[in-house]
């Protein structure tokens, strides 16, 4: 297989069903449209629309400097921020049946692998899904697809090469990561370029490299410095690393993960079952037939694919997985084909129908109803009077409070149990409020919900259920606490020495959430009841813990703190 070579050219037959599955595949896209924002990285790109900073994570680093330009151009046309967002999103969605088909032609997948696997690919219950969101998934998928393709490509034409390197560009300027699923492509490409003139090589590597640089260079001015900038990025992925990566201390060793990131990506159990078993009798045909193709694919595809499973969230796998979908879309397609013979079609087809099957009610809830998030932010709008009540947040609302409501202020607690500093009095008439993620610590207000069904198998396992209600459970601070600060919408209060605070009333078995931060090395001992809870010794940053204790009707919370011993 000569990668310098022209395409297998399509049959009649097979031009006409890629145009009948590409027309179809597009309408579909419409099917998953989500009638408003659901997830935190929707609200922050959302957020960063209105005023682009990174540093404030609007949206966070690295910025996706290129998407976010697009939309904005979009905006003009467009009567909102999401809106505008999702529009770039379903462009991408209608083509991304033909860009995997170009790529997997330019992998030298025979025809009809390359259509069943397209079509696959589109179906996937998180390729479907999260195309309908105003998340960049899908359409960095499909910039990488073509300018992979192009590469691929640009091994016997120039014009291909030089497109296909500022493509990559443009889709490294969407998501970063992109550089890997171009990287073997590009290799490949730049091999057989620079035999045949360096020229074209160096005049592609400055133009792509001017793109990149261009890019990343405005996302910092338009943060406010290139300095900022960088401590954001450098920030986040010092998060990432401590966090979500493999060297996290509470993440599971890679080998529990690699069913989840390779095996199950699919949502659907059984459907991962049928899937992966004809990815695996792909990897064996290609192995008995020395097949190029495949080689190809993992090449391209292995890369971002390994990088996902050692250093992204576990929890977003379902999103993430997307970057390598194609993937195991051309594998699955390759071994049906190398399975049943001239019963491909009817196989591909029938395994398509499921995932179609699968998928299709699970879009069903937000296509028509704004998100749980969303409707608590209106409620919380047209019911809290800012000059008589109160309200107080959990964490994870925070970017829909500040994108749906900037003007009504609000203080951060970390949860819906979670208990506020201050005890300042209310004016009369007025309420203390909690919009946060319901998770069971609250009665009364209003509850708003999606149906879990098998959407709950495609998103991560957030803003199911929030609710707005009343604030009940607040602490009473003694001895050894300062008065409350304030900073925005953040509040904390300081102690040195011993500190004494007691807690509302708990009965039965219950769980202490202690988080608070430790500026200088010392050690803290934390006691509930008189009961030992954990000594902490030499101890600096911010610490978060979690205890195991049984409630009373008065619980009270001691916490002391000395120099560490030498």
């Amino acid at each position: 297989m000569d990668l310098l070579q022209p395409t297998e050219p399509l049959t009649r037959r097979q031009w006409s069903a890629f145009w009948i599955l590409a027309v179809v595949c597009a309408a579909t896209r419409f099917l998953a449209m989500a009638r408003s924002i659901w997830g935190w990285d929707e609200a922050l790109f959302c957020l960063g629309m209105r005023s682009y900073d990174v540093s404030s994570h609007h949206p966070h680093p690295p910025g996706f400097p290129i998407y976010m330009a697009i939309a904005r151009v979009v905006r003009l046309v467009v009567g909102s921020d999401f809106r505008a967002l999702q529009a770039v999103n379903l462009t991408a969605g209608v083509l991304l049946f033909p860009a995997i088909v170009f790529l997997a032609r330019e992998l030298r997948f025979p025809p009809r692998v390359a259509l069943t696997a397209a079509a696959l690919c589109a179906f996937f219950p998180n390729v479907w899904f999260f195309g309908g969101t105003a998340l960049s998934d899908v359409p960095s998928l499909v910039l990488a697809c073509v300018a992979a393709a192009l590469l691929l490509r640009g091994c016997r034409s120039a014009e291909s090469y030089l497109l296909g390197t500022l493509l990559l560009a443009v889709a490294i300027g969407f998501r970063p990561q992109n550089i890997l699923v171009g990287l073997a492509p590009g290799v490949m490409a730049t091999w057989y370029r620079a035999r045949r003139s360096w020229r074209d090589v160096i005049f592609a590597a400055v133009l792509g490299s001017a793109i990149v640089l261009g890019a990343f260079w405005l996302a910092a001015e338009a943060t406010g410095g290139m300095e900022r900038y960088a401590t954001s990025v450098r920030d986040h992925g010092r998060y990432i690393a401590t966090y979500d990566s493999f060297r996290s201390p509470g993440r599971p060793p890679l080998w529990r993960l690699t069913d989840r990131f390779f095996l199950l990506q699919y949502q659907s159990r059984p459907l991962s079952i049928v899937t992966s078993l004809f990815v695996l009798l792909a990897f064996v045909a290609a192995i008995r037939r020395r097949e190029k193709a495949v080689l190809y694919a993992l090449l391209t595809f292995g890369p971002v694919a390994v990088m996902t499973w050692l250093m992204l969230d576990r929890f977003s796998v379902n999103r993430f997985s997307i970057a390598y979908a194609p993937l195991f879309a051309m594998l699955a397609a390759y071994g049906i084909a190398r399975t049943v013979g001239r019963y491909e079609s009817a196989v591909g087809a029938v395994l398509i129908a499921g995932f179609v099957i699968w998928t299709w009610p699970a879009l069903t809830p937000v296509r028509t109803q704004k998100s749980p998030p969303v409707r608590a932010v209106e409620a919380a709008l047209a019911q809290v009077d800012p000059a008589r009540d109160r309200l107080y947040a959990g964490f994870s609302m925070t970017p829909f409070l500040e994108y749906l409501a900037p003007s009504l202020p609000f203080t951060r607690v970390a949860e819906e149990r979670g208990m506020p500093m201050s005890d300042l009095p209310l004016p009369v008439g007025g309420r203390a409020m909690i919009l946060a993620e319901a998770q069971g610590g609250g009665e009364g207000g209003e509850l708003f919900r999606f149906e879990r069904g098998h959407l709950w198998n495609i998103t991560r396992h957030y803003y199911y259920e929030v609710a707005l209600r009343p604030l009940t459970a607040r602490p009473m601070f003694g001895s050894g606490w300062s008065a409350p600060e304030h900073d925005g919408a953040q509040e904390w209060r300081w102690m040195s020495g011993a500190s004494v605070m007691q807690l509302p009333r708990v009965d039965g078995p219950a769980k202490l959430r202690v988080a608070f931060d430790v500026p200088e090395r010392a050690s803290v001992t934390l006691t509930l009841n008189g009961q030992l809870l954990e000594r902490l010794v030499a101890v600096q940053g911010f610490i978060d813990r979690d205890y195991d204790a049984e409630g009373r009707p008065s619980n009270e919370l001691r916490i002391e703190t000395d120099p560490p011993r030498e």
